[in-house]
This record gives C-alpha cells, structure tokens and sequence, in this order.
C-alpha cells in the first residue's frame, strides 16, 4: 500500500489552501508558495493558470505521488479560486469536493485500488504577508475523509465490507510558512472533536471488523523544515542532511473506540475509553523521538472464545523512545521508556485464578526508564544496507546505558532498581558491559506465601525461589526486605554483594 505518509502530506497540503504585519501578496505568490511545499513531499503537480483582474484561478490541478511503478497517490482538486483583497491578503476558495485515488501492488497480494473523496463544508481560507513569510489562517465547519470504492485485482469489493470514513468537526488553525536556508513552518489546529468508522473483511477467514470512535478537543502545535534544493523525498539520509525537520505534539480530552469482529470463532465486541491524551513525535538529523501518555483508560471487551469478559482500568500509562537515525562516528542521545500506573483487573478475571481472593488486589505499577549513548553503524533507511546485513554485522555501537529507573509493583510486592553500565564494542558481535545496578525488593516472602495460599505456586517451586533470593541479595533493615547489587567488571565477571557468581 502506498505509504500514509502521502495521504497525510496531501490533507495537509490541501489544509493549507484549505488552511502578523499585513503587506501585499500577490495570487501567483500564494499558488507558487503552495506549489513549492506539494512537491517538496514528492509530488507531481500540474494546473493551468489564468488572470481575470484580482483573480487567479488555476483549472484542472492535480497532485500526484508514485512511489514504484505499482504505486501511486494522486488528487484532483479541479479548480483553485484565489483573489486578491484591499487590505494586501488572499482568499482561497477550493472545491467542497476533491476526489482522490490510492493503488498498490505486488505479487504476493495483487492489485488493490482505493478511491476516496476529501470534503469540506463552511471553510473560509485567507493569506497574508509576503512572498517570503507567507501566514494562513483558516476555519472550517467540518472536513471529512470517505472511501467510495475499492478494487481488489480488478474486482469491485462491496462498500459496506471495506470503508473508511472520517470527519472532523469545527476545525481551525494557522500555519506560517518562512523562507532563509530552509523553507520553515509553524502550524497549530484545533477541533472541537474527530469522528472515525474503519471497515475491514477477509473472505478467506469470512471475518468482519468494525471499529469506530471519537475524539474530543483535538489540538496540535508543530514546526518543520524543507530544503530548498530539490531532493528525492523517498532519500530520507539526503533529506535529513539537507535540513529536512518535523517536530509536533497533538492533545485530545476525552475519547472512546467500540471494536466489534465477527467471525466463524463467534464474535468479539469491545470498547476503549480514556481521558485527555498527548502524542509528540519529532524527526531530524538528531534523530527520531516518540512520546505519548495516556490517563483514565478503560478497557472492556467479551470473547466467545474467553470464558469471562475482560474488564481492567490504567490510572496513566506512558511510552517515549529516542534514537539516532542517521550513521555516524559521534555517539548520540537514546532512549527507551515506558508505564503502566494503577493497572486495576475485575473481580471477573481476578476469581479465575484466586478465586478465594488470597492475593492482594492493589492497584499494579509497572515502570522503566532508560536512557545511554549509542550510534548507528548502518543505514536503517536504506533496504538495500539492511538487507545485506549478516549474523555477524552489528547495526549500532552502544557507549553506556543507564538504568534511571525500574519500579514493579504488584500483588502487594515492590520492587525498585538503578543502575550504570558502559561498554566495550572491541570484544565481538556482542558488546562488553561493565557497571551495576543496584535493586531492592519489598514483600518478597510475603508474596510467596500468598502463592502457595493460593494454590499457583507448589511448596518445591517456593523453596527454590527463596533459595535464588538468599543466593542474590542479603536482608534490608526493615522487614521482608532485599536488597541486592549486581556487578559486571572489566573481565565479564558478575557478581552478587561482592561474591562472584559467574
């Protein structure tokens, strides 16, 4: 399937015409501005131009992608009004609809088609400033995304077995767009709320899933950069070195999903709900960042092939990452993170297994934090790199990795971790580590009695386990503590509070 990067970069652009000091802008500087930011994503575009006094209209425009000779992207948005105002702006009318077709190929699953139809009702476009540092702001009463038909090599597959539908309602915003060294932007949108419907079968497995959801106060804030010189977009390495940048963070309030599948198994029916959110994701020669956190999520679900519904609450949950993207000599920030606060189970799944309610049922955290320097030795953007690889190649060198911090709580057990390393990438495939991390368990013991209590853990097993617990770590001061340090020194011997072990 072509790359939803293309769709995304083609509603943006569209948001754009569809989305300070006030001096005059000329039409052609607005069509040539919105020309240069369509094909600095890769896109082909093609209009004819005609001058009737304030007015420029641009007739039979289109925008088209191709990644491969099997795919392609490609938009006809028809005609383009753009008049010029008194006060030095440009208003920008476009069509309510705009038809759109997506295709992809390959030999394993054939040909597949899909076209769809970008709408929009109540917009109102207008541009200001100058040729150089060109500021949109639009507003419209909704914009919607629909499929209206698919082809699966060369056979029509019905609409209501695989659609696509999704609208966004009030939506307003204002996007700034700057030329130096790079062709720059700042944008930020907000939308009263996103609705959403996805359809999807497969006639082989003769299932139908259905998901549908909304979101509430929809915003987001962002800033990228554009090269000027023209660079082939699918050349990620080229594009980043040339100062290619995108970094944005969108929030919504409350929102919820429904997922119905049915299937020869029987059906599964559930529903997601959650409260605010926030996704920031940034790209750039430093690297690649992802960061997301979630409050209050519910989920409730019911299986034909599950004997009691599924039922568990998340007071927060969060997951980031950082990593390098492009090959270097120099070490570079990583990180990896994630949470899960306040896991809370139903009794319903709680019974199945301690059904004499011999474990505690405190709400479950799981937590860890690292960070370290690294750098790639291969290009990850580059398959042709990736590919030839071998068992024996290493894709990065890793410098250091610290523990910042590792927390499981659960069943009325606590354990909490730190720890340092750094490495040696002269000694093999497998880098050397060298460092410690420092852990401490809470309620050890205690957990393993409620084990055996409760009939999950035989009296040989627990005997072993405390026997692995004695071996790895010594007696805190305070009651049913451990605490342990684990060392690895330069000749990759590991040791337990100063004993050696291995």
């Amino acid at each position: 399937m072509p790359r939803f990067s293309c769709l995304l970069s083609a509603s943006s652009t569209i948001a754009i015409l569809a989305t300070g000091a006030v001096a005059d802008l000329s039409a052609e500087d607005v069509w040539e501005d919105w020309k240069t930011y369509t094909t600095g994503f890769g896109y082909d575009v093609t209009g004819t131009e005609a001058r009737s006094g304030d007015t420029l209209t641009v007739t039979g425009v289109t925008m088209r992608a191709s990644a491969e000779a099997e795919e392609a992207f490609e938009v006809e948005i028809g005609q383009i009004v753009l008049q010029e105002q008194s006060d030095g702006s440009v208003t920008i009318d476009l069509p309510s609809v705009i038809p759109m077709q997506m295709s992809a190929g390959d030999e394993s699953f054939g040909t597949t088609k899909i076209s769809m139809d970008y709408r929009q009702e109540g917009g109102d476009i207008v541009a200001s400033g100058t040729s150089d540092a060109i500021n949109y702001t639009y507003a419209f009463d909704t914009i919607s995304v629909e499929t209206t038909g698919m082809e699966i090599n060369g056979e029509a597959v019905p609409p209501e077995s695989n659609s696509v539908n999704v609208s966004v309602n009030a939506l307003q915003g204002t996007s700034q767009t700057t030329l130096d060294s790079l062709r720059r932007y700042v944008q930020a949108l907000e939308a009263e709320s996103v609705s959403y419907t996805f359809v999807a079968s497969d006639e082989e497995t003769s299932s139908t899933s259905r998901v549908s959801g909304q979101l509430q106060d929809v915003g987001f804030n962002g800033t990228g950069s554009m090269p000027l010189r023209d660079i082939d977009s699918s050349d990620m390495d080229a594009m980043l070195a040339a100062g290619f940048a995108a970094d944005g963070t969108f929030t919504f309030g409350a929102n919820a999903l429904t997922l119905s599948v049915e299937s020869p198994e029987g059906p599964v029916e559930g529903s997601v709900v959650s409260g605010d959110s926030t996704i920031s994701v940034g790209m750039s020669q430093d690297g690649l960042k992802y960061d997301i956190l979630q409050n209050a999520v519910q989920v409730d679900m019911t299986s034909a092939q599950f004997p009691a519904p599924v039922n568990f609450n998340i007071a927060r949950s969060t997951f980031n990452f950082l990593l390098p993207v492009s090959p270097s000599d120099t070490m570079s920030d990583y990180a990896f993170g994630f949470a899960m606060e306040g896991f809370e189970a139903s009794e319903a799944i709680w019974s199945m297994f301690d059904p004499q309610a011999q474990l505690p049922r405190d709400p479950a955290t799981i937590a860890l934090d690292l960070t370290g320097r690294a750098s790639l030795l291969l290009d990850v953007f580059d398959p042709a790199a990736m590919a030839g690889m071998t068992p024996t190649d290493s894709p990065a060198k890793i410098e250091s990795l610290n523990i910042n911090s590792l927390k499981v709580s659960a069943l009325g057990a606590d354990l909490s971790g730190t720890g340092n390393f750094t490495f040696n990438n002269d000694t093999g495939l497998f880098p050397q580590p060298v460092g410690a991390v420092d852990l401490s368990l809470t309620g050890g013991n205690a957990l393993i009695d409620k084990l055996i209590g409760a009939g999950l853990l035989p009296e040989d097993q627990a005997m072993g386990m405390r026997m692995m617990m004695g071996l790895l770590a010594v007696p805190g001061s305070a009651p049913d503590t451990l605490t342990s340090k684990i060392e690895i020194n330069a000749q990759g011997h590991v040791m337990a509070n100063g004993q050696r072990i291995q």
